[in-house]
């Protein structure tokens, strides 16, 4: 059953075991959405309008850096918050996907605990403008 007071999520994921993980913890507080690749991805971010996306870099069709430009450049959604979540955890690959747009990012392998926290401190930030 959906809850519109829940904030939507929106979980760009090639690898199924990693989303259901994120889903698993994450449907608990949020309203959350799949998509197994960078296409679908913006597909359902311009449907479903997500409060925050978890976004995965390392994807086929369209990689997590080109959602993150095309989701910035798109009017509806660059207010849209995003979490880059990769196993490319060098300073380069996380410099670079803050400055293309990312909101936070984290490195796999991560804690889940680690994740909720940082999807967390992105509401907080709205909640505290």
């Amino acid at each position: 059953m959906s809850n519109n007071n829940k904030k939507c999520v929106l979980i760009i994921e090639d690898d199924k075991n990693i989303a259901q993980l994120e889903g698993i913890v994450l449907n608990q507080d949020y309203e959350v959405y799949f998509a197994k690749d960078g296409e679908e991805g913006l597909k359902l971010a311009n449907e479903f309008k997500p409060d925050l996306i978890v976004l995965d870099i390392m994807m086929p069709k369209m990689d997590g850096y080109e959602v993150c430009r095309q989701v910035r450049e798109n009017p509806e959604l660059k207010n849209t918050k995003i979490v880059m979540v990769s196993a490319k955890s060098t300073e380069i690959d996380h410099d670079k996907g803050m400055l293309i747009g990312a909101d936070d990012y984290i490195a796999k392998p991560f804690e889940i605990d680690e994740l909720k926290h940082v999807i967390e401190q992105q509401f907080l930030k709205d909640d505290n403008s």
